[in-house]
This record gives C-alpha cells, structure tokens and sequence, in this order.
C-alpha cells in the first residue's frame, strides 16, 4: 500500500516539474476564482487531483491509555463529464500509533456526482449541487473492527455555495470571499449508524485578487500568490455528541497546482477528548491546466445548462 502511495506521489511531482504552462483554476465566476479548500470542497466542478493530503492529530492520553498521534494520507481525483457535471473519486490510508492501540488500513472509497449551476458573474456568486456515496467496507477490516471507519453505507445530498465580495464598495474588502458546504447523510442502516447533519464554511482573503482587482501592490510575487483563510467544519449526529474543527491557515495559488497548510483545531467537547490541535497540509494540482486537451478535458463537450 505504502508502495503504491509513493508512486502515485511521484508521478504527480513529474507532472508538477514537467508543466510551464499559465492558466486559471477552474472554480472561476466572473473575476473571482475560490480556491481549493482542504477540509471542504469548493463549489465548482473541474479535472484536478490532490496528491497528497497530509493530515496529522496528536491523541491525549484519556483513560489510563497513552498518549498517541494519527497520520492520514489520502487523495482525490476529479473529472469532468460535461463542462458542469463532474464526478470525484476519494481515499486516505490511516494510521494510528499509541492511543491505546496501532492501526493502519485503507479508509472507505467515496464517490462524489456533482454538477455545477449558472454562476451569477457579477455578484461573484458561485453554487453546486452533488450526492456523495460512501461505501462501506471496501476499507480496512482492522479499521471497522476498532470502530474508526463506518460498517454502514451512506448516501448524502450535497450543496456547496460560493460568494465573492467583490461587489462591495469598499476596495480593501472585496477580495474576501465565504464559502459553505451542507450536506444530510443518509445511512442504509440508520438504527445501526445515525443520519448525520454536516456543515463545514470558510472565510478568505484573496491576495491574487487584490492584486488584479483593487490595486496592484508593490509586493513580493510569493506573497502576491497567497490566500489566508480559515474553515469551520462541524458534524452533528441525529445521535450521539457533536464534533468538528476550526482550521485557519493559508494557501499559495500557482498557475496551475496549489500548496495549502492549516492547523487542525478541535472545535467541541467531543473533538477536544478525542484530538489534540494538529494539522493538514495539502498538494493540489489543475487538470484543467496541466493537460487541456486530455486529462483536464471534459469528456462531451457540453454544458447541461445551456
């Protein structure tokens, strides 16, 4: 497994020092292009991959058992089927040392069918709809038996939203922009697994954006190229406690990949108990940039809503 990982890693690493080329990313309305997220996904559809997404979080010592850590490394792959519909493909091998026990396995295989509605270009205003399918027990026998993946199937309707806020008056505030993800997953066996309310929401200022937008400031190309943001996500359980994190941290926006880190911070009783603060890190490369004409094209050319 670990293997397998290594080669996928650097077959992205060629891709990424063997492409020059200039471009946009994909989740572009009017002027305002939203970023990637990492704890969330974006309200755009496109051809793009994460490779990898990093995520660390220290385990406090509860119980009379030891204190640990967990390392999750996971991916997901995008592609377009028409130039608004797209499906997204995700995985991540967990680890876990200490914490009373030593686990490793692959996580459940989810499917992601997301279509991408009429942007409103002036008021920046950006929104998806998608239905996400969970399948249970395609991961690690090991990882169900220790209760840290699911035994159950979900299904969970999704709309993501985007809002630029380059329609304010105020110059200096319009390269801020909010997005928001809100999802219901519904559980094949609900008296097993509860449905599950998930919402997650970010806030960022682009530098990009005030650069090309507001006013060209006399600044260093790399800090030019940054976004800082900070998310929010947060699950609530028809039963059971409350959990979720607040993530600030910043992105750096190339032309055709991105590279983002955030610290991790538990945002609930429930999360506190179980995580200490840690963090994500994430590469990210545009598909739609990288190869235009193959990879990165959709495969009819078509947009279901023209």
């Amino acid at each position: 497994m670990k293997r397998t990982f290594c080669y996928a890693a650097a077959f992205a690493a060629a891709i990424l020092l063997g492409t020059s080329s200039a471009a946009l990313a994909h989740a572009v309305c009017g002027n305002r292009v939203f970023p990637a997220t990492l704890t969330m996904d974006d309200p755009g559809v496109g051809n793009e991959l994460s490779l990898p997404t990093i995520q660390y979080l220290p385990i406090p010592a509860t119980g009379g058992n030891p204190a640990g850590h967990s390392v999750d490394y996971g991916f997901e792959w995008d592609k377009t089927i028409t130039e608004d519909l797209g499906v997204a493909i995700n995985d991540d091998y967990f680890t876990q040392h200490g914490g009373a026990q030593n686990l490793h396995g692959w996580n459940n295989l989810s499917v992601t069918l997301k279509d991408e509605l009429p942007c409103n270009d002036t008021h920046e205003l950006l929104a998806s709809v998608g239905v996400i399918r969970n399948f249970a027990r395609t991961g690690s026998s090991q990882l169900i038996n220790a209760g840290q993946i699911g035994n159950v199937s979900f299904t969970a309707p999704t709309l993501y939203v985007g809002k630029g806020l380059g329609d304010l008056p105020i110059g200096y505030a319009r390269p801020l922009a909010l997005t928001g993800e809100l999802s219901r997953q519904f559980t094949d066996t609900p008296a097993v697994s509860a449905d599950v309310w998930a919402y997650s929401a970010s806030l960022q200022y682009s530098m990009p954006y005030l650069q090309q937008h507001v006013k060209a400031l006399n600044l260093p190309v790399f800090m030019g190229r940054l976004i800082p943001i900070v998310e929010v996500a947060l699950s609530n359980p028809d039963r059971g406690a409350n959990t979720g994190t607040i993530a600030p941290g910043v992105l750096y926006e190339a032309d055709t990949w991105q590279v983002g880190a955030e610290v991790l911070i538990p945002a609930t009783h429930a999360s506190r108990q179980a995580q200490g603060t840690g963090f994500i890190v994430q590469l990210h490369f545009f598909l739609d940039d990288i190869f235009p004409n193959s990879l990165g094209a959709p495969l009819i050319n078509r947009n279901l809503w023209q």
